[in-house]
């Protein structure tokens, strides 16, 4: 891995670390919805400083440069963060399905 690559990955990690704890720290976010940007940006890290454990992991995958391994990651990565953020507002329209159901309710019975 060349780097360049490697301090790329480094620098936007520890960029993407400080910006969630921001949004943390500010309350933008909750801690439990932050958990999937703190654990990409942990690996993105990871892979940065320690380029000769993703070597391996390239082979055994079968990818042929590092930089197509890293994609692959990010891909990864953006994937799974779109699956929690799916899971989450699947979780909060049943919340608002159920308010506004418990509000029709309460209408109905001042009327």
């Amino acid at each position: 891995m060349s780097d360049n690559l490697r301090f790329l990955l480094v620098i936007f990690s520890l960029i993407l670390f400080l910006i969630t704890l921001n949004l943390i720290s500010k309350n933008k976010i909750p801690i439990r919805y932050s958990l999937c940007w703190i654990f990409s940006s942990l690996l993105l890290f990871l892979v940065g400083i320690f380029p000769g454990f993703i070597y391996v992991i390239t082979k055994l995958i079968g990818f042929e440069t590092i930089s197509n391994m890293v994609i692959g990651i990010i891909l990864v990565l953006l994937l799974f963060i779109t699956l929690v953020l799916t899971i989450i507002v699947s979780g909060q329209q049943r919340k608002i399905n159920l308010l506004i159901q418990e509000i029709s309710i309460l209408k109905k019975d001042v009327k």
